[in-house]
């Protein structure tokens, strides 16, 4: 018999939860006359060009602040293997 080449393949999904940060709203211009729910869809939409919150020097955004944040809840899921050939 010939040689096969074989293999196996992982797949997952992650969901992590990261701390949360209180913002001061008065610190944000561009959030200025929004209603909270407008704000939040802005944010969630721009949080890569806004400003990192006071106390986060070291981060160039929001985003970069929010992702420094400690992991309090992860989970995986899907969890899924596969044989495969060559």
């Amino acid at each position: 018999m010939a040689e096969i080449s074989v293999r196996i393949t992982e797949s997952y999904s992650t969901w992590i939860v990261r701390d949360n940060i209180t913002i001061d709203t008065s610190n944000y211009p561009e959030l200025e006359g929004m209603s909270e729910e407008e704000a939040q869809d802005y944010i969630q939409a721009n949080s890569y060009e806004m400003a990192a919150p006071e106390g986060y020097d070291y981060c160039d955004s929001l985003y970069e602040a929010l992702m420094e944040q400690d992991v309090v809840r992860d989970k995986i899921t899907d969890e899924d293997t596969e044989i495969a050939f060559d």
